[in-house]
């Protein structure tokens, strides 16, 4: 299904209507929150780009949005939403619209996309950092607040803000097809937190935040949204640390280098590795 969906730019109001109802579809939330059509349409006439992805039969299925910035002087754009309808995520047309993203923006002679993810979902992370090639440069403690959409779980929004080198050797290499394997064996760096099963549920030791290595292993859960719906008190303790752990290293001057989903024991284990440059 998803070989048979185009990308292509928004080209009218029905398609900008469409990204709005996607907004509503994928992340839950209430309208005061959602980008209405007149911002995107104002936002990609001042030099944004929005990115659609239409079924055979016409039907929006995912989109992308990104607007000029200039934060940290360099000119780039910043990515701010890509969503996927429910029935075709982990298909493929996530990554495709970001590589869309990329060809628009260097034939504009802009070399950088940013974007925020939460950091506890280990999907994105694994797109983002591993599929795509970035890197995780700054923690956003709290970014957004707290949001009515269902998929934030009445949670601090804290955020990793990615920075999309896009003519970096990394990048360029899986622009050409270097696809990454989907697991690894278990990395051998330093291990910033260490996580055993209890109940049924993953639980997270307190991060260690004195490591004095070049490089370490962060540990999230493998299924955010679940965890978060049948065990919130579980969750929440994970927030803390995840948190904590990444303020930590970032704020020492590590980044978000890579993501490994290690299969073992017949459990997926997604992990972050931290490195400082």
């Amino acid at each position: 299904m998803s070989e048979e969906i185009t990308i292509r730019a928004a080209r009218d109001r029905k398609d900008y209507d469409a990204c709005v109802d996607l907004q509503r579809v994928v992340w839950k939330i209430e309208d005061l929150e959602v980008l209405p059509a007149l911002e995107m349409i104002a936002g990609v006439f001042s030099g944004g780009m929005a990115h659609v992805a239409e079924a055979p039969d016409g039907r929006i299925v995912g989109f992308a949005y990104a607007f000029p910035a200039l934060r940290g002087r360099a000119p780039h754009f910043h990515s701010n939403m890509v969503a996927v309808v429910p029935e075709l995520q982990g298909q493929g047309v996530g990554v495709r619209l970001k590589w869309a993203q990329r060809e628009d923006a260097l034939a504009r002679g802009i070399s950088l996309i940013t974007w925020t993810f939460d950091p506890m979902q280990s999907r994105n992370a694994h797109l983002n950092l591993r599929r795509l090639g970035g890197t995780a440069a700054e923690f956003l403690p709290n970014f957004y607040g707290v949001t009515t959409s269902a998929l934030h779980h009445g949670m601090p929004t804290d955020r990793l803000l990615i920075k999309w080198d896009l003519n970096s050797p990394r990048v360029r290499e899986r622009a050409l097809g270097g696809e990454v394997p989907k697991t690894v064996v278990l990395p051998n760096q330093a291990r910033i937190n260490e996580v055993k099963w209890q109940a049924g549920w993953p639980v997270s030791s307190e991060p260690r935040t004195d490591a004095k290595s070049n490089e370490g292993l962060l540990e999230i859960p493998p299924d955010w949204d679940t965890l978060c719906q049948a065990a919130p008190r579980v969750a929440e303790d994970w927030h803390g640390k995840i948190r904590r752990a990444l303020a930590a290293y970032m704020g020492q001057g590590y980044t978000g280098a890579d993501f490994f989903l290690v299969e073992e024991g017949g459990r997926r284990r997604p992990l972050y590795v931290l490195r400082r440059p």
